[in-house]
């Protein structure tokens, strides 16, 4: 099932809903050790991309600055400083009275919150949140590493089964961290913050499915009642999954295309076995990129009643064949070089490749769009 929630998703939603005026709160405090001379107090205004300037103050002699603004309910604020593009640090305004002291030259910790409890469980989260994450990134470059020297099976799966046991600790982490939250702004920070990232795949995360997020958000309903925002949220993708039920459960359309030497395949004769369909092309950058992740699925279960059939949008036949040799895909290939025009972009309803469906043996489509971890995961799921 797609994931059809990213961070700006949760956020265009949120922060549209927070600039009427109310009580005032301050943000004051310090920065060492870096040479500035402005801070600004931001709020994020996804509708349009741009940040919505509260407040800016000069910092003085020693450091020191001063920030205030209004806000009606809880909500995201940022402190940028003078020509950097990115924010040092989030902050919730579930205080009058927030202090930030900055210290750059502190590599350990470079900056304390006091007054807000909220701001300070962002900053504990992302602490223990990117230790976890550097991990996974060192298991997946062991892993990498094991594979390029092709060691023992056994091997790189122990490295996959660490990054995947760590990866899962995080998902979790996370999951009790937005359920235990008492500051409804906290728990979507961290919700929408995780999702982001996690739904890019070089980060080897586990996104939250799309019930697994109405869960979540339904529970925060509940629990913040007179926040009618996080009801547009929930509200808000339980309609877009409605809109993009896809094809998981429906029977996959019949293709019949001539491979490589010019004879028909078509997909019906797989009956019998599980078969990633994969539309793909020579031309296309993202299929390119995602192929080795395919090429090691076809080799860690092409030998449990699994295969792949390549379903290219190429136009000319040799640029076709060469990527298919290039980049070692050594299943079966149909086209009819059509590229947009290919009969199966309205058969299939294909808006943009890479694109893939799992078809069962009995030709149901169980999953859709299956990309990195997301793909063997679900191998491993159904190929036990």
């Amino acid at each position: 099932m797609r994931n059809i929630i990213y961070l700006f998703t949760f956020l265009v939603f949120f922060t549209s809903c927070k600039n009427e005026e109310g009580p005032v709160f301050t943000v004051s405090g310090s920065v060492k050790n870096r040479a500035v001379k402005m801070i600004y107090l931001e709020e994020t205004r996804i509708t349009d991309l741009q940040k919505a300037l509260k407040d800016s103050a000069s910092i003085g002699a020693d450091g020191e600055f001063s920030l205030k603004t209004e806000a009606s309910e809880e909500s995201i604020f940022n402190l940028r400083l003078d020509n950097e593009a990115y924010p040092f640090v989030s902050l919730i305004n579930d205080a009058d009275k927030i202090a930030v002291h900055a210290d750059f030259s502190n590599e350990k910790e470079f900056y304390t919150i006091t007054g807000s409890v909220a701001s300070q469980a962002i900053k504990e989260y992302l602490a223990k949140s990117g230790d976890k994450m550097r991990e996974i990134y060192d298991l997946n470059k062991e892993a990498d590493s094991l594979k390029n020297i092709q060691a023992e099976n056994v091997l790189i799966q122990q490295a996959d089964t660490k990054r995947n046991t760590t990866a899962l600790e995080v998902k979790n982490y996370t999951q009790q961290f937005v359920q235990g939250s008492k500051s409804p702004a906290l728990a979507m920070f961290i919700l929408s913050t995780y999702q982001g990232i996690a739904n890019n795949a070089s980060f080897k995360l586990m996104p939250f499915n799309n019930d697994e997020l109405v869960a979540l958000l339904n529970e925060l309903v509940n629990k913040f009642p007179g926040r009618t925002d996080i009801v547009s949220i929930r509200n808000s993708i339980e309609t877009q999954i409605r809109k993009e039920a896809g094809w998981v459960g429906k029977s996959a359309p019949e293709i019949s295309l001539p491979d490589t030497e010019g004879r028909i395949v078509k997909l019906s004769s797989y009956h019998g076995k599980y078969v990633l369909v994969d539309f793909w092309a020579s031309w296309c950058g993202p299929c390119r990129r995602e192929n080795p992740n395919v090429v090691d699925a076809f080799n860690k279960y092409k030998n449990k009643n699994f295969t792949i059939l390549g379903v290219s949008l190429d136009l000319k036949k040799e640029a076709w064949q060469k990527a298919i040799v290039d980049d070692n895909l050594n299943w079966t290939h149909i086209s009819d070089l059509k590229q947009w025009g290919s009969e199966v972009v309205p058969l299939y309803g294909i808006q943009g490749i890479p694109f893939n469906v799992l078809v069962d043996p009995e030709g149901k489509i169980i999953a859709e769009n299956l990309r990195g971890e997301g793909l063997d995961q679900k191998l491993q799921e159904v190929l036990k």
